[in-house]
């Protein structure tokens, strides 16, 4: 599944919490259609990759705020509009007797308050939660992680994953098409495991030369481990399905990467 770049729009720290907390509000509300739950799921992936350095076309932040919309009217507030602000504003307007720098303050205090309160677990080399992290307005669940694509997750101290024993397609750099579209829906089915039960996971040694563990000659820099979805590893799910392969590494290194879906 590929969606249009013509990238316009570029994601203020506000947005990019805003929409992490209602993507994953959406996705979990188990009411978007198959294509709506593809378009949200890569919106997001995106979003953890990049932040506040996220670009979205025109058509694409005009499905996204559609998508995740509210009905309360005061939430719709921490979206902020992509136009110039010394355009918007022809002079200096005050809601509820603040200016526009109050409201600014007051609504980008709202959002750090909601997202400090959710909770991270811990437990010495194990992970025990569930999928995105959480600014829910439905739910106090607490989660410490998120999905970036198949095969690798970011924990929410920033610590990226890699998750082992198998390979799923790429999407952010596919050699082909039909790498792209499986990458995508690796990513999709992933999202809808992890949201589905207990999610543990476990770190483990990565499979690289002694003393390069945790540089970027070991495994691009991040850490190796195993995810579990009430005790069943994701990889052998997702090779049972057809969107992944085997890949296990030696001790001190790793065979060239599969990719077989270019032909």
């Amino acid at each position: 599944m590929v969606w249009l770049m013509g990238a316009t729009h570029l994601l203020t720290d506000i947005e990019v919490a805003y929409f992490r907390s209602r993507i994953d509000d959406v996705l979990q509300s188990g009411l978007p259609t198959d294509w709506q739950r593809g378009f949200l799921v890569d919106m997001r992936s995106k979003i953890d990759r990049y932040g506040t350095r996220t670009r979205l076309s025109e058509k694409q932040m005009s499905t996204l705020k559609r998508l995740t919309a509210l009905k309360s009217d005061a939430d719709l507030r921490l979206v902020v509009s992509n136009v110039p602000e010394r355009r918007r504003y022809r002079r200096r307007t005050r809601y509820w007797g603040l200016s526009r720098s109050e409201q600014k303050l007051l609504i980008i205090g709202a959002v750090m308050v909601v997202m400090m309160s959710a909770t991270v677990v811990k437990h010495a080399e194990d992970y025990v939660g569930g999928w995105f992290p959480a600014v829910s307005t439905t739910t106090s669940e607490a989660r410490n992680f998120s999905i970036t694509d198949g095969d690798t997750i970011k924990m929410n101290d920033g610590t990226r994953v890699r998750l082992v024993g198998f390979n799923t397609p790429e999407k952010f750099e596919p050699l082909c098409d039909r790498e792209r579209a499986l990458g995508v829906k690796a990513g999709m089915r992933l999202v809808e495991l992890v949201s589905s039960g207990k999610s543990t996971v476990t770190k483990v040694a990565c499979s690289c030369k002694p003393g390069t563990e945790g540089t970027d000659k070991c495994n691009y820099g991040r850490s190796c481990g195993i995810l579990r979805v009430n005790g069943r590893d994701v990889g052998q799910t997702l090779i049972s399905e057809g969107l992944a392969v085997p890949f296990v590494c030696g001790a001190g290194g790793c065979p060239p990467t599969p990719r077989p879906w270019c032909g």
